[in-house]
């Protein structure tokens, strides 16, 4: 998979051909059919696999039963799936649990809303990519989450469930999502007799969030960034520095030599998708989006086991890559929130020490200058871009002590 620093752009990563003797790990060379992946660079088939050669296999132990219950031989995906389904439930009657298509924007738009209690405070998952929904993936981290809040995800316009109503010519623009995400709260105040929410963006869904914090501050109890997007333009030079140092200490030839292809990068040439995607290849072969890891097929293909999802939802999230890419990239090369520093709301931010898909450097710098109700910072020192994921613990307990009081404050 393959994110651009401050945008969140999504691929479906594919390990690089050669890699220096001093880092060989393992890497899983699987694709899915429903991802737009960029060209195997060693131009092997063996890269394309299908799903169906790639159903994993849960092996019993020795004794082949539990407390008296015989274990299958192995375990496939959809029973896998449904054991995560049941997991998922939450069946006391407190409890809410709701799905609906809403139309934001002229737009139907997939919404979950998922809760241990329906008298919790709201927090609404503002998700990346653009168009990588959260919902799919949501099962790793968010149950705790949902003991002390009812978690709304929503599948922004072509992006996801909501992908089956993409239209040529949809209106795509970042005042356009930011607008879809106003609206939504103003639903959610109705269904669900809320003054205020929370808002949590990640990555590509931070530059949304801070836009609706600054602009309706009215609306929210606190603003919550992960990943946080303050500066494309350094995003991408901080991003190519810390893969051009990685890979010199490595001294991975082919790293270097694809990296020096780039020239001034970013520089004053267009940011094409190629150059883009190299940049990224090797920051986050080097660990820049899963801290300590050259693979994270956990995060993409959790998917696949989503109680949540189904394979015929899941294809739709290529679907609604492939629409919006070409409009969204050119405002998400040029973001620049460096001069916003006044808001009126409490403003978090979740950074993960090792993060180089969106790197801290400039949030860390942006920081320095915010003035705003209250601030706090909290640092994942085991997490690159994906914290809730690398220290799901750390995620909830930072979420209960720094943003909850907030909530109970309104």
């Amino acid at each position: 998979m393959i994110q651009t620093p401050g945008q969140g752009l999504t691929f479906q990563k594919i390990a690089p051909a050669t890699a220096s003797a001093a880092m060989t790990p393992t890497i899983h060379r699987t694709t899915r059919t429903h991802r737009f992946i960029p060209p195997d660079p060693s131009g092997s088939d063996a890269a394309q696999t299908g799903r169906a050669a790639r159903v994993r296999t849960y092996r019993a132990s020795a004794s082949g039963a539990v407390a008296g219950r015989p274990y299958a031989d192995d375990m496939s995906e959809d029973a896998g799936r449904a054991v995560i389904a049941d997991l998922s439930r939450i069946p006391n009657p407190d409890a809410i649990d709701r799905t609906a298509f809403v139309e934001l924007g002229g737009v139907e738009q997939f919404v979950s809303i998922r809760g241990r209690s329906a008298a919790n405070p709201v927090l609404i998952v503002c998700h990346g990519g653009p168009a990588l929904p959260s919902l799919p993936s949501s099962w790793i981290w968010q149950r705790a989450v949902e003991d002390y809040f009812t978690v709304v995800n929503y599948d922004q316009r072509a992006s996801g469930k909501s992908a089956g109503s993409v239209t040529e010519g949809m209106d795509l623009r970042v005042d356009r999502y930011v607008d879809d995400l106003e609206e939504l709260i103003a639903w959610v105040q109705d269904e669900l007799g809320v003054r205020k929410v929370g808002v949590l963006g990640h990555s590509w869904g931070t530059i949304l969030g801070l836009t609706l914090a600054e602009r309706r501050p009215d609306l929210l109890w606190a603003y919550i960034g992960v990943g946080q997007v303050i500066s494309g333009p350094e995003n991408e030079a901080e991003s190519f520095g810390f893969a051009m140092r990685s890979a010199i200490a490595d001294q991975n030839r082919q790293a270097i030599a694809e990296l020096q292809g780039l020239g001034d990068y970013p520089g004053t040439e267009p940011l094409t998708m190629d150059r883009i995607v190299t940049c990224r290849r090797w920051a986050q072969y080097y660990g820049g989006l899963s801290a300590y890891r050259s693979d994270f097929a956990y995060f993409t293909e959790s998917q696949e086991l989503s109680p949540y999802y189904t394979d015929s939802d899941l294809s739709l999230i290529g679907v609604g890559q492939r629409a919006t890419m070409p409009q969204v990239l050119p405002a998400l090369l040029g973001f620049d929130a460096r001069d916003r520093t006044a808001f009126e709301v409490p403003m978090l931010q979740f950074l993960g020490r090792h993060d180089w898909t969106t790197p801290t450097g400039p949030v860390a710098r942006w920081l320095e200058h915010v003035t705003a109700p209250a601030t706090h910072v909290v640092w994942f020192e085991n997490s690159a871009h994906l914290c809730m994921f690398e220290e799901p613990g750390k995620f909830v307990v930072s979420l209960v002590t720094h943003a909850l009081p907030h909530a109970a404050a309104e």
